[in-house]
């Protein structure tokens, strides 16, 4: 673990500036939570965190489409080819940053979980705090886990190594050499942290900040893909029902604004100061591109088929508007929570027809007439991924579908080892604990 433990260190160097509440994204353990403002504080930070580049700032949202069918690499970045080319090596750029950016989330979240509740301070609204904090943990695992561990198999014994402990006495010698916990057990983690979550939240639903109704959506999924479907229809019928959001009834406004729209649920903020890379990369460069097969797949008269353009020449999403790079990382809407109901009624009972209004609901906003009873499940199945990936691409959800729905190697010619990525090299190398995942090289 050693880019792990050298990013964690930097992590915690420089003290807390108390007297603003400024995202903290350098701080030392000592001292770091002394008071409501230095706690939101580290809890900013924790979303700053979550900006970098190689997690919701661009590459984790759009490096599945590469994996998948909907984006094409015609760029210069051997990272993003060797995902395009579905061949990626243990010495991939993006997995060696993307495996220790991602932990240094989750250890800013146990600072917050083991630290809060000493602070005596009237001010702080300890329970919201540790809301969030464990929301934030359960989002982070649960992205680590579906790139890194066979999340699609709840026997595995290849989920991940699961920190939840602070580092103890800023000693960076006692940073855990951890082995790796089953698929089972990492699930039973995120599920854990989101039920804390859930039952701390004071309700509030700030489509920035990881609130009540995106820690419900998140169990959803989390549950959705474990195949806990009653779990996954509760929670998702919950959003629907009580979050007070409503599909835009045109779709340009999901996208074309920089502040979240009516029915974003989280959604990772970015402004002109604080900027994203998704318009750079997906009309300025040429690293996500769009896939011809994803411009060809669209029903005559979807309106999705309109988000997408051309420039200098190549065919690109659309869905990143913004030339100054404040667009967001769309993390969780309701149009992926009415997906999420359908399939869970459908697979709860093994009734293909269970989940139709909720397809049909998310097809006439896009200009689409209902559909009928289904066959069987199978022909759901195809109906449902249809409307996912309509509705999702861009977003980076399409390699992960096909995964869990079976349909990778079919659809993308994939090796079936491939389904999740390697453990980077960085990392095994400094570690005697950690084993790669199967098909893959140790060095």
């Amino acid at each position: 673990m050693k880019n792990l433990k050298l990013l964690l260190a930097c992590l915690l160097i420089v003290s807390c500036d108390v007297l603003e509440p400024e995202p903290q994204t350098s701080l030392n353990t000592d001292g770091a939570l002394v008071d409501a403002t230095s706690v939101q504080g580290v809890l900013l930070g924790a979303y700053s965190l979550m900006q970098d580049q190689d997690y919701y700032g661009l590459q984790y949202t759009l490096n599945p489409d590469l994996l998948a069918d909907n984006s094409v690499f015609e760029g210069f970045f051997d990272s993003q080819l060797e995902l395009d080319q579905k061949a990626v090596p243990i010495t991939n750029l993006w997995i060696g940053n993307c495996w220790p950016d991602i932990y240094i989330v989750i250890n800013t979240a146990n600072l917050l979980i083991s630290g809060v509740d000493a602070v005596d301070d009237a001010n702080l609204d300890k329970d919201a705090v540790l809301a969030e904090a464990y929301a934030i943990r359960a989002l982070a695992y649960f992205d680590l886990l579906r790139i890194f561990g066979e999340y699609y198999d709840d026997s595995s014994q290849f989920g991940l190594p699961l920190l939840v402990d602070l580092i103890p006495d800023n000693d960076f010698n006692q940073i855990p050499d951890l082995a790796r916990s089953t698929v089972a057990q990492t699930y039973d983690q995120i599920l854990q942290d989101l039920d804390t979550a859930v039952s701390l939240s004071d309700g509030s639903a700030d489509a920035g900040r990881m609130n009540f109704f995106a820690a419900l959506s998140l169990r959803a999924r989390v549950n959705l893909y474990r195949k806990n479907y009653a779990a996954a229809f509760a929670d998702a019928d919950r959003v629907i029902n009580e979050g007070g959001y409503a599909l835009e009834a045109d779709l340009n406004n999901v996208y074309d604004t920089t502040d979240p729209s009516s029915e974003s649920i989280f959604e990772v903020v970015f402004n002109e100061q604080d900027q994203s890379s998704y318009n750079t990369f997906t009309i300025r460069r040429d690293e996500y591109n769009a896939d011809p097969d994803v411009l060809a797949f669209f029903e005559d008269g979807d309106a999705r088929s309109t988000l997408f353009t051309e420039a200098r020449g190549r065919d690109r999403t659309a869905k990143y508007p913004d030339n100054t790079n404040a667009n967001n990382a769309k993390v969780i809407r309701l149009a992926e929570v009415y997906l999420i109901r359908s399939e869970a009624a459908v697979f709860a009972n093994n009734d293909p027809d269970a989940g139709t209004a909720d397809l049909n609901t998310i097809r006439n906003r896009a200009g689409l007439g209902d559909l009928g009873a289904f066959a069987d499940t199978d022909a759901y199945l195809d109906a449902l991924l249809y409307e996912r990936r309509a509705e999702l691409n861009f977003e980076g959800h399409r390699f992960f579908d096909l995964v869990r729905t079976g349909r990778a190697e079919t659809v993308l010619a994939l090796e079936a080892f491939r389904r999740v990525l390697p453990i980077p090299r960085s990392e095994l190398q400094v570690s005697d604990n950690l084993t790669q995942n199967p098909g893959y090289p140790e060095d």
